[in-house]
């Protein structure tokens, strides 16, 4: 006797056969909406801070003279 060790979902909902039929990037979109104003800004001002640690530029580490 072999146990199915995924939850059983119940297919009659809406939400769960709308859900199947989306994409990722759709799923995430539509997350990013649900979103508050004050949310949304947070995250902007996260990534923007993101950038600008990890995209400016480093200055060359020293070489020794081997």
């Amino acid at each position: 006797m072999t146990s199915d060790p995924r939850p059983k979902q119940d297919g009659n909902t809406t939400g769960s056969i709308y859900r199947a039929n989306l994409s990722p990037a759709q799923v995430i979109a539509e997350a990013w909406r649900r979103e508050s104003p004050q949310s949304q800004e947070f995250w902007r001002q996260a990534e923007a801070k993101r950038k600008e640690l990890y995209t400016i530029p480093r200055s060359p580490k020293p070489r020794g003279k081997m």
